[in-house]
């Protein structure tokens, strides 16, 4: 069930994300109210080992979300809110491998945009992350089917 809500709430946000270059926090804020519902519904399943996991996963999205902050949004705040609450549903090795794939791509897609593109002001270049997740989502679907 956890992995469902995951998948659900990407399609959103990456959708979002491509539209707008931008997640709102309504719909954040919906994503943690319906990860929070979820745990307690799969609450059987919650171990001390998957408990401290789930901390650790809480804990690495909110050093991506202080890493942005301080970075003057270099990630995107809204993004760094997506992987905390990601932590409640992702383990932590789920959630780094997402983070690292979402950062090889981006970097990929930057330099060839950067290079390849067509752009008066360079320096101000804004990509969507949600899309730099595809391969790994597409990945994670397939190793749990």
């Amino acid at each position: 069930m956890r992995h469902i809500v995951f998948l659900i709430a990407y399609i959103y946000f990456l959708l979002i994300d491509c539209k707008r270059k931008e997640i709102d926090i309504l719909a954040l804020t919906i994503y943690a109210v319906v990860a929070l519902i979820t745990i307690a519904i799969t609450y059987k399943e919650i171990n001390t080992e998957s408990l401290i996991d789930t901390i650790f996963s809480i804990a690495f999205g909110l050093a991506i979300y202080f890493v942005s902050y301080f970075s003057g949004e270099g990630i995107g705040l809204a993004d760094g809110m997506y992987f905390v609450i990601n932590g409640l549903l992702l383990s932590l090795k789920e959630n780094i491998i997402l983070f690292l794939t979402g950062i090889v791509v981006a970097f990929v897609v930057g330099m060839i945009t950067f290079y390849f593109g067509k752009f008066k002001n360079k320096k101000n270049l804004r990509l969507p992350f949600m899309p730099c997740f595809l391969p790994a989502i597409i990945g994670y679907i397939l190793c749990i089917v």
